[in-house]
């Protein structure tokens, strides 16, 4: 369908070629309809008829044309005047010797621009972040020849060193650039670019909405509005063709430039009117790089390779020379060092074995300071278990809430638990037996001694027994410490052999020297523990027997001793209890009485002692 609205396009318009040629008057101006035939004549009729108004005698017509046409119309010597797209008036100039008269101010809200650029967007939402990371993805644009539509952003990749076409997929849309943005928000493409402003009048429109955009590589021009990505050239120039008569050309320059802003022609082309002609080397600086008609690559021959390059020829023929004398002279050094190599390698394996040597004998004395350390380690881990068992014991006598017996039987468990021992058992020997005391634990009924061998043994030599292998024991302690009466006081622990149970390790036992002064120091404080039970015994024995004495006095009786015993007089007692001294004397020979006591002084000492007076 393009195809057949094409070659209707060019029937029609070489007939308007014909009739114009047949009138001989019409000044025919070309124009790159990249909107459309009818939107191009909308856009430039009115500069037609402004020139047609100030210029007398020659009528100007708008011919919309695409590149095709231009070549045609252009060979057939059927044009006065082009108006183009840079890129496109860089070829005619180079390829047909157009010649620019003056360059095209473009308008956005209240700004005039005399260049313009291209923008490289895509979705808000696309992974795409720049161009480094745009490889494998799909770039939608017009065409491979449209300068706005796609070759300025090709040397914007090219910047990047990317080959758009080898490291990206292309989808060529055709005009407007309108559909590439669609295109690209519909995710028919994951990119697009377009000539400036395209996205602001979208926006303007209400077509599009800027912040579903994300815009790659944006640059910052001052006095530049327009969102771009790529560097800035100069705006579509008028130009006139070689068989242009000059007098008409100069007359359309000086037209065009006297052409105010804000008049008519200039708002229908959405411009501010025209300038001078801009410099366009910028263009052709491009298209040089991009290797693009005017200057598509040419392969070049050896001679003229030759004149192109001879001095860099030269310089590198020198430098290939200096390097093959270093490569040589290298080689020469190297033979040197290897055999220096060698002696260093044998000196080193010498050295080697001497740091071995020395390694080896610093390893033994490690050890040695490691194992001392341990033992330091070991001593100090074993004096502060004394001290918290000392600490403990301490607790344990200072409690007044315990009985003498408890304390008794919280020492004896203790040391058997700081000894890490099954049983232990606190006896008395009177000479001539064992009498039980205290066991541990208290759960357990153990029969004194526990090794009546190794008892006897430490009652006699009065020194610690400690076993370890026993054929009856894992292992035996035993301690003993002298008590009133000619009596000893014997500390025994054990850890029992059991039946039918592998032993895989020997039980936990404080070392030889503190952890059994402390064992001597415990048996010694349940020996004292029991002495002061045996005097608490016997003086409340004592006590009660003195009560009995007491148990036939009376009342009255106990009242009147009360204030014996605080030094009162029979008639100051008498007084007190409102009797009379002859009755006084009469109780106090009761009491001596039944008391079986001599006197007031031996009646009073023994109330005392049965704690019937205070």
């Amino acid at each position: 369908m393009a195809s057949l609205l094409l070659a209707i396009s060019s029937l029609v318009f070489s007939g308007q070629l014909m009739a114009q040629d047949s009138q001989g008057e019409k000044v025919l101006i070309g124009v790159l309809a990249y909107n459309g035939e009818q939107q191009t004549l909308d856009r430039w009729r009115p500069t037609a008829e402004y020139l047609a108004q100030h210029i007398d005698g020659r009528p100007f017509e708008i011919v919309p044309l695409t590149h095709e046409d231009f070549v045609h119309a252009i060979n057939k010597g059927q044009l006065d005047f082009i108006l183009t797209n840079p890129g496109h008036y860089t070829v005619l100039e180079v390829e047909y010797g157009a010649t620019r008269i003056a360059t095209f101010k473009s308008r956005f809200e209240d700004r005039i621009l005399t260049h313009f650029g291209s923008v490289i967007f895509t979705r808000r939402d696309s992974a795409i972040e720049n161009l480094q990371g745009f490889r494998g993805h799909t770039l939608a644009a017009v065409s491979n020849s449209a300068f706005g539509g796609f070759q300025l952003a090709q040397a914007e990749f090219l910047n990047k060193n990317l080959d758009i076409y080898d490291d990206s997929s292309l989808k060529w849309l055709g005009f407007p650039h309108t559909d590439i943005v669609k295109a690209v928000l519909s995710g028919q493409a994951d990119a697009g670019t377009v000539r400036t402003g395209i996205l602001e009048k979208m926006a303007a429109r209400g077509e599009i909405d800027l912040s579903e955009i994300r815009i790659l590589e944006q640059k910052a021009t001052t006095d530049f509005p327009l969102l771009h990505s790529t560097d800035l050239y100069p705006e579509w120039p008028i130009a006139r063709l070689p068989d242009t008569d000059a007098k008409l050309a100069k007359q359309v320059a000086i037209t065009l430039l006297q052409m105010p802003e804000n008049a008519l022609p200039a708002v229908a082309s959405e411009g501010a009117g025209w300038t001078i002609p801009l410099d366009y080397r910028s263009v052709h600086e491009l298209f040089r790089r991009l290797q693009v008609l005017p200057y598509p690559p040419v392969p070049l021959e050896l001679k003229d390779f030759w004149q192109s390059y001879r001095d860099w020829i030269l310089l590198m023929g020198v430098l290939f020379l200096g390097c093959m004398v270093a490569i040589f002279y290298t080689l020469k050094i190297n033979r040197e060092l290897k055999y220096s190599q060698q002696a260093l390698s044998n000196h080193g394996e010498k050295l080697e074995a001497g740091i071995n040597e020395r390694t080896a004998e610093l390893s033994a004395v490690n050890r040695a300071l490691q194992e001392d350390i341990e033992s330091r380690i070991k001593f100090e881990n074993t004096l502060h278990e004394g001290c918290e068992i000392l600490q403990t014991m301490y607790t344990i006598s200072s409690r007044n809430d315990l009985t003498r017996q408890q304390r008794m039987q919280s020492i004896v468990d203790l040391a058997r638990q700081y000894l890490s021992e099954e049983v232990g058992v606190f006896s008395i020997f009177d000479g001539e037996s064992f009498q039980t005391s205290t066991f541990s634990p208290a759960s357990e009924e153990l029969s004194a001694p526990l090794d009546s061998d190794h008892a006897l043994q430490a009652l006699q030599s009065g020194q610690i027994v400690h076993l370890q292998d026993d054929s009856k024991y894992r292992s035996y302690v035993a301690c003993s410490s002298p008590l009133p009466d000619h009596k000893s006081g014997l500390l025994e622990f054990a850890s029992l052999n059991h039946d039918n149970v592998e032993v895989l390790e020997q039980p936990i036992t404080a070392p030889a020297e503190l952890g059994l002064r402390i064992l001597h120091l415990l048996t010694q404080w349940v020996g004292n523990e029991l002495t002061q039970l045996e005097s608490e015994k016997k003086y409340t024995d004592k006590q009660q027997q003195a009560q009995l004495r007491f148990a036939d006095i009376t009342q009255r009786e106990r009242e009147v001793l009360q204030l014996v015993a605080d030094g009162e007089s029979n008639k100051d007692i008498a007084r007190k209890l409102d009797i009379s001294a002859k009755t006084v004397e009469l109780h106090r020979a009761n009491l001596i009485r039944k008391t079986a006591t001599n006197s007031s002084i031996q009646l009073i000492k023994l109330a005392t002692s049965a704690e019937i007076v205070f």
